[in-house]
C-alpha cells in the first residue's frame, strides 16, 4: 500500500506515483479522439466534388411569386373522371358532401316557385304607393289602357302560342317554338336612351359615356339582349349567368353575332339613381363588358313594357334579334330544358338567314 503520513496524507513519492498512473489511464482516451477527429476531417477532404455541388444545389421552397385569386381556379369535369389525380379523392369528397345540411345543399340550385327565393329589399316608400294606386284605378276599370298589365295582352293576335305561365313558377315562359315571322314581330323601341356603365374622368371618352338609343347597335348582327333588373333571380350573377353558362357562351361562336346586357327597372326613384346603379355594375363586370352593359334611366312606358316584356320584374328577360333589329324570340324566367334547347336550335337557324329588308 501507498504509505501515509501521521496526519492521514500521501508522501511526494506516493503522490507523483498516484499522477503518474492517473495520466497513464487517460492518456489512450485522449489518442482515440484525437484518430477519429483526424479520420473525419479526411473523409471530408476526400469526398468528390459532385457531391458538394448536390447538396447545395437542392431545390429550396420558394414563395409564390404572385398572389392567387378566385379567378385562378380552374373547372374542370366530374372528379371520378380526373385521371391526373383527383379521381383518388372521389370517396372522399363524397363522403364531405353527404355531410352537408339538406337545407343548404337545397340553396344550391335555383327555386322553382318565386315564393321560396330571397326576399328582394324593400322598396321605396313612394315608389310602393304610386304602385298599389295604379292598380287601385285598374281594378275600377277606369283606368288608361297603358295602365293595364302588358302581360294579359294578347301578343301577335294570337297567332302564335306561347309556352304557358304557372302563378309563382320561375322557370322560362311566354316563349314560342318557332322564330316570330318578321312582320309579326315586335321592332326594338327606336327612341329608347341607354347609358352604358363606364364612367371615367377623362374628358376624350365623356362623348361616349353619354346616352344614346341602342338601336343603332342591333343593326347588321344577331344579338343577344339580356335584360336584369336587379332582383334576387333577376341580377348578373343569378339569372344572367345561368342563361350564358346554359347557352350564351355557344351563342357568341356563331358567326355574326353580339350581345348585350341591360337594366331596366320600373321604379321612379330607382331610375333616378342610375349614377349609383352603375357605380354598382361595373364592379360585377369584366372589364370587357364595360361597353356592352348599359342601364336604362327614361320614361317607363307601356309600349317598352309590352314589346321588351317587362312585365316581370322578378325574373330575366332573353330577346333574340335579327340583324334588322325585331325580335324573333323572346322568353321570361330562369333557364329550362326546353327554353335552352329550343334557343340553340332557333339562334342557329337565325345566325345562318340571309338579310332581308322585307
Amino acid at each position: 500500500r501507498t504509505p501515509l503520513t501521521s496526519r492521514g496524507r500521501y508522501t511526494p513519492v506516493a503522490l507523483a506515483c498516484r499522477r503518474w498512473c492517473v495520466a497513464s489511464s487517460i492518456q489512450p482516451t485522449v489518442d482515440v479522439v484525437a484518430q477519429e477527429s483526424a479520420s473525419a476531417s479526411e473523409a471530408t477532404l476526400q469526398q468528390p466534388s459532385s457531391a458538394l455541388q448536390a447538396a447545395c444545389t437542392a431545390p429550396v421552397p420558394s414563395v409564390p411569386s404572385e398572389v392567387a385569386h378566385v379567378k385562378d381556379i380552374a373547372f374542370k369535369g366530374p372528379i371520378a373522371e380526373d385521371i391526373q389525380g383527383g379521381a383518388r379523392y372521389a370517396t372522399s369528397i363524397g363522403i364531405f358532401y353527404n355531410n352537408i345540411p339538406s337545407h343548404v345543399r337545397d340553396s344550391f340550385e335555383a327555386p322553382s316557385n318565386i315564393s321560396d327565393a330571397p326576399k328582394p329589399s324593400a322598396p321605396l316608400l313612394l315608389d310602393t304607393f304610386i304602385g298599389k294606386a295604379k292598380e287601385l284605378v285598374v281594378s275600377t276599370g277606369l283606368a288608361p289602357a297603358n295602365w293595364s298589365d302588358a302581360a294579359v295582352a294578347p301578343y301577335y293576335d294570337g297567332r302564335i302560342a306561347l309556352a304557358p305561365y304557372k302563378k309563382g313558377q320561375t322557370a322560362a315562359y311566354h316563349y314560342p317554338r318557332i322564330l316570330v315571322p318578321r312582320e309579326l314581330a315586335h321592332r326594338f323601341p327606336l327612341d329608347m336612351y341607354v347609358d352604358p356603365i363606364f364612367a371615367t374622368s377623362d374628358p376624350a371618352q365623356r362623348l361616349r359615356m353619354r346616352g344614346s338609343t341602342l338601336f343603332p347597335r342591333l343593326q347588321g348582327k344577331t344579338t343577344l339582349l339580356l335584360i336584369f333588373s336587379g332582383q334576387p333571380l333577376s341580377g348578373l350573377w343569378t339569372g344572367l349567368r345561368r342563361w350564358l353558362d346554359a347557352a350564351g357562351h355557344d351563342f357568341l361562336k356563331l358567326p355574326g353575332t353580339q350581345m348585350f346586357k341591360l337594366h331596366c327597372e320600373e321604379g321612379f326613384f330607382n331610375r333616378r339613381t342610375h349614377l349609383l346603379t352603375k357605380f354598382q355594375l361595373r364592379r360585377q363586370v369584366d372589364d370587357t363588358d364595360l361597353w356592352s352593359t348599359f342601364v336604362y334611366r327614361g320614361k317607363w312606358k307601356w309600349e317598352y313594357v309590352h314589346a321588351l316584356h317587362l312585365y316581370d320584374k322578378n325574373l330575366p328577360v332573353v330577346l333574340l334579334l335579327d340583324q334588322l333589329g325585331y325580335i324573333r324570340w323572346h322568353a321570361v324566367g330562369l333557364p329550362s330544358e326546353d327554353s335552352v334547347g329550343l334557343f340553340k336550335t332557333l339562334s342557329h337557324h337565325l345566325a345562318q338567314e340571309k338579310k332581308k329588308f322585307v
